[in-house]
């Protein structure tokens, strides 16, 4: 029997001044060492194809070199001279031993390849510059279109055109006697992303698209952003073409493998390595942009866990990492029908009363097994059906309208909101409640299948854009399923209610900065239309607006997270004022463009809590409209704060144990149920149930990419 093929994925740590390496392998969980491989001496590796390392020099990019690092063989290529100060991203065919392998750049600036043929019969390489241009917009129709992340799958050279026409492209490369030859083919258009986890009004700074090949596997990642800083990962996907339908598969599962990414405004690069022997395969990688953060996406559950390297990486200041795929046994032999094989054992599977193990601890009636269960509710009721078949026939599946069961459910859920995460490609919402750790699942209304996205959430109800055959703006009572629709009105930035649906004082408010109008106000029960409005500018762009908040017929706003902002006398008229409230921001400690902002209600009080990028800061302050200033503050009192991308909710709490506490949509690593929250009275992350915390800020904290939010439960 063949030896099973084997491998550890190191992630590299470059530092060229200092001349040495930090190299991380996954094998055994934050093992690390330095070392010092000369090859890298004062070069930074761009790549890495059929078991070479691409090399380039840091600062002209004129010279590149392929190295061999388990046989340490390195060929240097000619000096290449660019026709202007390029960037580029690189390509090697096939391995150097092959007679037609060539070796390809891709230049960022001009839409031109640069190649160099690896003929090791000739006594000299050179280097030839190629135009695409004219080709690549007979097949886009389209000018102004370059070649981006090249890779090798099966033997070929692909590329992605991703401007107006978003094509993965073939390189059709045939070399004759001296020359080589290479036209382009359009090969299949990528894959289209639902809008629930990509948002249209994205634009396209905010997301990153690569290609990345791999024997005969084609991948398709793209990476979305909460903005142009490309701090915050909002959701990653990734696709897998199958060669025989040419249709892309989105995967939910790498299981043993993993990618890893590094992506700046210059150059992106992506590395992909299977069969891993550690148990850590499943993720994708993606390095921050400070080069000392890794962001961990789990297609499995679609979550985001925050890495922190290490200080001996941090002090370093490595300029760039990269993976290398070094493997420890090799099967030559083995197919590469195998790893198809492999890959097609992944399912999109979901069962959550699951009866394949028969239990024999319950030997009793079931008219006794009924009694019991009449006296359990949510998590109780849903683990003891999962038991066996018996336990699900004693305990059949009810409606959350039963009364019974609604009064109980009515009095458990009175302590705390609960994370509510919407799962669109499983059809299944699920509650997650932060003080005991338990999950409540139901089912998505028919009605509401499809793309969609939270807009705000109050009161036990969710305002939501639904877009199906069309763009639809509803509220959802997920507890009782009530759907109340709204008149149609075009995508908005972010929204405010002031009362539940049912209640004749319900006026909904939405903000944009596209388009003629820009704010956009409804009253629910008396209106059948949006009134619109126009906001007087000046000369300055339209205004951003966030966590707009009601108070009476006032709307406060955060504007470009600086200034405060008032909206008067909202009613059924036109007539209202608008008024700067303070000119300036809270003087945070975590000032800076990733530091999210939260406004939200406390009594009589307008409250703004700043987070820092990591989580290292977090302050609360209240609004003084007397001099016009924030004041931080150092405690809640007897108040409870939960923040989400869409929620901000401040409530009285109903425990000591709750009070002057900051809740977060994140979970602790590797656990499912714990939610992250911070205490002002430590200044430290814990669990409900954890006195002394974890940390400092919201490293080792996962958080996930499916829509989500905080919600009040209400069953009216």
């Amino acid at each position: 029997m063949a030896p099973k093929q084997i491998s550890r994925a190191r992630f590299i740590a470059q530092n060229l001044e200092s001349n040495t390496q930090l190299v991380y392998t996954t094998d055994i969980q934050h093992s690390s060492y330095e070392c010092r491989i000369n090859e890298l001496h004062g070069r930074r590796i761009s790549g890495c194809f059929h078991g070479w390392v691409i090399l380039s020099d840091h600062y002209d990019n004129v010279l590149w070199f392929l190295w061999n690092p388990l046989t340490s063989k390195l060929i240097r290529l000619p000096p290449l001279t660019p026709k202007e100060k390029d960037s580029y991203e690189c390509c090697l065919s096939s391995p150097p031993d092959d007679q037609a392998s060539v070796f390809l750049l891709f230049s960022d600036t001009t839409p031109t390849i640069a190649f160099c043929r690896l003929d090791r019969k000739r006594k000299r390489l050179k280097w030839t510059q190629m135009s695409y241009a004219k080709q690549l917009r007979s097949i886009s129709g389209e000018d102004d279109c370059f070649l981006q992340s090249p890779t090798c799958c099966n033997g070929k050279v692909f590329a992605m055109s991703w401007n107006y026409d978003h094509l993965v492209i073939q390189l059709d490369i045939v070399v004759k006697g001296k020359d080589v030859v290479i036209n382009l083919l359009p090969f299949v258009e990528i894959p289209h992303t639902p809008i629930n986890r990509c948002p249209s009004h994205n634009s396209f700074k905010n997301r990153r698209p690569l290609i990345k090949g791999s024997c005969t596997k084609l991948f398709f990642i793209l990476v979305s952003f909460k903005d142009e800083a490309r701090k915050m990962i909002v959701d990653v996907y990734l696709f897998k073409l199958d060669m025989t339908s040419m249709m892309w598969k989105e995967i939910i599962d790498l299981e043993d493998a993993i990618f890893f990414l590094e992506l700046t405004d210059d150059y992106s690069t992506c590395y992909y390595s299977c069969a891993l022997d550690s148990g850590s395969g499943g993720y994708i990688h993606i390095l921050g942009e400070s080069g000392k953060t890794i962001c961990s996406f789990r297609p499995k559950d679609r979550s985001v866990t925050l890495s922190s390297l290490s200080c001996l990486v941090q002090e370093k200041q490595a300029y760039s990492w990269a993976m290398l795929d070094w493997r420890l046994e090799v099967d030559h032999a083995k197919s590469k029908q195998e790893e198809e094989d492999k890959d097609s054992k992944i399912v999109d599977k979901i069962d959550f009363d699951n009866t394949t193990g028969e239990s024999q601890l319950l030997n009793m009636p079931l008219h006794l097994m009924s009694l019991i269960m009449d006296q359990c509710i949510g998590a109780e009721y849903i683990r003891f059906r999962a038991t066996c078949k018996e336990c699900s026939l004693a305990a059949p599946l009810i409606k959350w309208s039963n009364k019974t069961t609604l009064g109980r459910l009515k009095k458990y859920s009175l302590a705390s909101p609960w994370l509510m995460v919407l799962d669109n490609c499983r059809d299944t919402i699920t509650f997650i409640d932060p003080i005991c750790g338990d999950r409540y699942f139901i089912k998505t209304p028919q009605e509401l299948k499809g793309g969609y996205q939270i807009c705000c959430s109050r009161y036990g109800w969710l305002l939501m854009f639904i877009a199906n055959i069309e763009y639809r703006l509803v509220f959802f009572n997920p507890f009782t399923g009530n759907i109340i629709e709204l008149p149609f009105v075009p995508f908005l930035d972010f929204f405010c209610f002031s009362a539940p649906p049912t209640s004749p004082d319900c006026m909904v408010a939405g903000f944009t900065t596209f388009g003629p109008e820009h704010l956009y106000i409804h009253s629910v029960s008396s209106e059948s239309i949006w009134r619109k409005y126009t906001l007087d500018f000046g000369n300055n762009d339209p205004h951003s607006y966030h966590f707009p908040t009601f108070s009476g017929r006032d709307i406060y706003a955060l504007c470009n997270n600086e200034t405060t902002e008032v909206f008067k006398d909202i009613t059924a008229d036109d007539d209202y004022s608008w008024e700067v409230v303070i000119d300036k921001g809270p003087r945070s400690r975590c000032m800076g463009y990733s530091t999210q902002y939260f406004s939200t209600k406390c009594d009589q009080d307008l409250l703004l809590v700043t987070v820092g990028e990591f989580g290292e800061s977090v302050e609360v302050f209240k609004l003084n409209e007397s001099i016009e200033e924030w004041e931080k503050i150092d405690t809640l009192g007897k108040h409870m704060i939960y923040i989400s991308d869409t929620s901000c909710i401040c409530l009285e709490a109903k425990s000591p144990k709750m009070e002057n506490k900051i809740y977060f949509p994140r979970l602790l690593h590797g656990e499912d149920t714990k939610i992250v929250l911070y205490s002002l009275e430590t200044c430290r992350y814990h669990t409900f149930d954890d006195q002394q915390g974890f940390g400092a800020d919201l490293f080792t904290t996962k958080y996930l990419c499916h829509p989500h939010t905080w919600i009040e439960p209400s069953w009216s």
